[in-house]
């Protein structure tokens, strides 16, 4: 190394012991940690990158930008690793790995808090419990809410409380120039309305956020399960239903297979519908009170496999169902699709897909943010999150063997395949942006696409940071 050579900041190289391990195990899904491992370095997507630093402090991190800029190496940031398509994993450059950023600041009579991106969002929840405050927390505990909000984050009571991006007030950033600022929708705007939703296309690296908390609702879940045959009823009833609740009022419905958690292979009914009601409210009589015009009309016909009516859930427990449908260790395919089409006439291809499915751990969730409002729903203009529509469908594939991988690949395809005609955009954090890159495009609204990355060539114009997985955009 020459006295002019940049000295790079202490971490691991590829080949050293333990380099590797270190990239996989920061990786929720075992599919994308193996497919990264064999593929070759620089192209820029998948395969190991060149290092990976373990920054502590704002400082290791402006060493960190200014050492990537003046080597011409680029950079990828991981805050929890729970990206679908381990977005932080590229084939060149430097992984930047925040697990040590998990700091977690509350300030009770002020109802605000701020965090670091490596928090997870099961230990946010508990801290947040335990202070009788709550937040829009993603539906799974394991993520880090820097990749959860930056995507903009679909947490829980999303039609009332709004995605978790709203209620980020400020965020603190190392930017390519190694320049720490903090952003607010009136300093450093352009920053702050990227970070609200640009994903892991975010030119920066945020070491805080702000948020602006909610007081501890009362929450009370009622669920209901049916034979997958009868999935065309019981979303007629659910569509119907749920037009008569409140915002308030959390709906979901989930086409499951015999391995789901509690599901056995030799069960007269081994697919299933499932439908699922959260309403968070003042007390426990409102919360009860909101959730009865589902609960009351239930068509007689319907065949009831199980039914739970208005138990208490505490908030801090929310996760746990959720967490159960993500095995650790299995391997995972995700994608989302929007919809301007009601739930009944959504999810219609579901049944016949849901038989051919090749894993019985794999499910299709359908969201209706606000309960059929969504369309109509978010603030215009004011963070780079804004596509919303009347219902979204999500696909999760889940499997084990890697002799499987083929099969349960092409399943994803014949999915998309019956619902791209009729969808209207994606949902960025949990789409298929590796296989399918025109996704990210189509994850915000036509008049936001053209600012997102107008924004991004304005604040990265070396395109130091990696970006979306599969773009090929460098200076």
């Amino acid at each position: 190394m020459s006295a002019h050579d940049p000295e790079r900041p202490a971490g691991l190289e590829r080949g050293d012991p333990g380099f590797s391990a270190a990239v996989a195990d920061g990786v929720f899904n075992a599919l994308d940690a193996a497919l990264g491992s064999a593929t070759a370095k620089g192209d820029g997507v998948l395969g190991e990158p060149d290092a990976i630093v373990f920054p502590e402090t704002e400082a290791d991190l402006v060493e960190i930008v200014r050492y990537a800029s003046e080597s011409g190496q680029r950079l990828a940031v991981r805050s929890g690793g729970h990206s679908w398509v381990a977005s932080s994993v590229r084939g060149d450059g430097i992984l930047v790995d925040l697990s040590a950023f998990d700091r977690v600041t509350l300030d009770v009579p002020a109802r605000t808090a701020t965090v670091g991106p490596a928090v997870r969002g099961a230990q946010l929840s508990r801290l947040l419990t335990a202070a009788g405050l709550a937040f829009p927390v993603g539906h799974c505990g394991n993520p880090g809410i820097g990749g959860f909000l930056l995507g903009g984050g679909l947490g829980v009571n999303w039609g009332h409380w709004l995605p978790a991006c709203f209620s980020v007030t400020r965020v603190r950033v190392v930017t390519p120039e190694g320049s720490v600022i903090d952003a607010t929708a009136s300093e450093n705007s352009e920053w702050f309305w990227l970070a609200r939703g640009a994903g892991p296309g975010f030119p920066g690296i945020v070491t805080e956020f702000d948020l602006a908390l909610q007081p501890m609702p009362a929450i009370r879940v009622s669920t209901w399960q049916f034979p997958l045959a009868e999935l065309d009823a019981v979303a007629a009833w659910t569509t119907d239903a749920s037009a008569r609740l409140p915002s308030n009022v959390e709906v979901s419905l989930v086409t499951a297979g015999a391995e789901r958690p509690g599901g056995h292979a030799d069960d007269p009914h081994p697919l299933v519908v499932g439908v699922a009601a959260t309403a968070f409210a003042a007390d426990d009589a409102q919360a009860t009170a909101a959730l009865e015009p589902l609960g009351a009309s239930v068509p007689p016909e319907l065949t009831v496999l199980g039914r739970l009516d208005a138990v208490p859930v505490a908030f801090d427990d929310l996760h746990v169902a959720v967490d159960a449908t993500y095995p650790e260790g299995a391997r995972y395919l995700a994608d989302t699709f929007w919809t301007d089409l009601d739930l009944r006439d959504a999810i219609a291809p579901l049944a016949a897909l849901m038989e051919r499915a090749p894993s019985g751990k794999s499910y299709v969730l359908a969201g209706m943010p606000a309960n059929g409002h969504g369309a109509e729903l978010l603030p215009r203009g004011e963070a780079a999150y804004g596509l919303h529509d009347r219902t979204l469908l999500i696909v999760y594939v889940v499997w084990d063997d890697p002799a499987d991988d083929a099969a349960n690949r092409a399943w994803l395809d014949e999915v998309a395949d019956a619902l791209l005609p009729t969808t209207t955009g994606h949902f960025l954090s949990e789409s298929d942006i590796r296989h399918s890159p025109s996704r990210v495009a189509r994850s915000f609204t036509y008049a936001d696409r053209d600012r997102v990355e107008q924004l991004r060539a304005e604040l990265d114009p070396t395109g130091l940071f990696h970006g979306y997985p599969g773009e090929t955009r460098r200076a």
